[in-house]
């Protein structure tokens, strides 16, 4: 009788504990459907104002600061390494001699190491990794990002100015593999008109100069 008893006094509890546990669950599910939407939503208006980033509509911090979020939320995580493009650009616009540079730009390199996991012939975001490592004083992890960056991408005419210049900044530590790709970038770049004011500037002028020495020693 007794177990009787307390079988029909749990049924009904059984079926209240259910219900409950069925509406906790829609409840979440409801709820994570909507933090999903908001990220897609997000992400989908991320796409144009990066694209005005990148052609020099760069806006205020506080804009910068939104769209960095919406692309760190991106599924794709490749998209790091454009929120890591943005945060140098914030870096740059508050001045980057300044603290909160600095933690933009280690910002910056914690999400390019992100992105290069996924991305890892990506030679844009090897050469801000470098200039990034540079700006925070690592010297020899810049030598290193941009030695890959320079082997990666023999021939990207657009990085040409900017690796030059970082490879008189890290010279001194710069591997045999990344002098070797200067030199050969310094031969191959003399082919395109349009990069005839890097091959006279200050840095490949010394680049020319330190290579010719090594080949005297």
């Amino acid at each position: 009788m007794a177990m009787a008893a307390n079988t029909q006094n749990t049924t009904p509890n059984n079926g209240i504990g259910a219900g409950l546990v069925a509406a906790a669950l829609a409840a979440f599910l409801c709820v994570y459907a909507l933090m999903f939407a908001s990220t897609a939503w997000e992400f989908a208006h991320a796409e144009p104002r990066y694209a005005a980033v990148a052609r020099g509509k760069i806006g205020t911090a506080l804009e910068l600061d939104a769209l960095i979020q919406a692309l760190r939320a991106s599924p794709s995580r490749a998209d790091h390494g454009r929120a890591a493009f943005v945060q140098m650009l914030t870096a740059q616009k508050i001045g980057l001699k300044t603290l909160r540079a600095t933690t933009r730009m280690a910002a910056a390199r914690r999400d390019l190491r992100l992105g290069l996991v996924s991305a890892p012939s990506d030679a844009y975001a090897w050469t801000r990794l470098a200039v990034s490592e540079l700006h925070l004083g690592n010297i020899k992890a810049a030598a290193k990002a941009l030695s890959v960056a320079i082997q990666i991408a023999p021939a990207e005419g657009k990085l040409t100015g900017l690796q030059f210049d970082l490879a008189v900044a890290v010279w001194p530590e710069l591997d045999a593999q990344g002098r070797d790709a200067i030199d050969r970038r310094l031969v191959s770049a003399a082919k395109w008109s349009a990069l005839k004011p890097v091959l006279n500037g200050n840095s490949a002028r010394a680049l020319r100069a330190r290579l010719a020495a090594l080949k005297e020693q």
